[in-house]
């Protein structure tokens, strides 16, 4: 790491290298989810991101299109998007991944992960304005630059914004974090088998989702 004092490390993780080399045809992919809604082969939902943390006058203000969540596929999106899911799927220990769209004038306000099991990366695909779209880490904030991949502790207290007039997007993967004794199973094993956020169980019980995780992928 290039700095360890700081809360946001780049290159921090060999396989960033691969993501960066193809970031466009990733964003290809991306904008034409995210443009095409209604065109596209096979099922997609933009899934709308823990609303009570955003701040913003926007319909879905803060958004996701998920690949991978605790291991499970939306196997609509990876089909939607193969070049992305052939990428993600050579990552190691990956436990979720998903494009992440903050709308216009949007702030999400300051929350943590669950656990330190996982570090985050994002890989910026659109960034409007590096002054009006940034990162907060503890005390540390700093801007997305297109095509490359920030590293961070994402159960340290964080906040984001984009207070420009066009859609901030980044690519958002979670991975193990290597200073821990987890793999990906052990985490995704975990994280449903104790499942507690109301937020996901509105979406299903604990049962359906223990049931998706066994067979690797959410049901149509």
């Amino acid at each position: 790491m290039e700095n360890q004092a700081s809360n946001f490390h780049h290159d921090f993780f060999e396989w960033t290298k691969l993501l960066e080399l193809n970031w466009k045809i990733i964003k290809d992919e991306l904008m034409h989810v995210y443009s095409n809604h209604d065109q596209l082969l096979y099922k997609s939902n933009w899934f709308l991101a823990h609303p009570h943390y955003v701040d913003s006058k926007t319909n879905k203000a803060w958004k996701t299109y998920e690949f991978v969540f605790f291991g499970i596929k939306q196997l609509g999106h990876c089909q939607n998007c193969p070049k992305t899911f052939e990428l993600l799927e050579k990552i190691p220990n990956l436990v979720t991944a998903q494009f992440s769209v903050l709308e216009p004038h949007t702030k999400v306000s300051p929350h943590k992960g669950f656990t330190k099991m996982v570090l985050r990366n994002h890989l910026a695909l659109e960034v409007p304005s590096l002054t009006l779209c940034k990162i907060k880490v503890e005390d540390e904030e700093t801007s997305w630059k297109e095509g490359k991949v920030i590293t961070f502790d994402d159960s340290k207290i964080h906040e984001a914004w984009n207070l420009s007039d066009k859609p901030r997007m980044v690519l958002m993967i979670d991975v193990a974090n290597p200073s821990m004794p987890y793999s990906s199973e052990e985490i995704c094993n975990y994280k449903i088998e104790n499942i507690d956020d109301p937020f996901l169980l509105s979406m299903a019980n604990k049962s359906t989702w223990k049931k998706w995780l066994s067979q690797g992928y959410f049901d149509s």
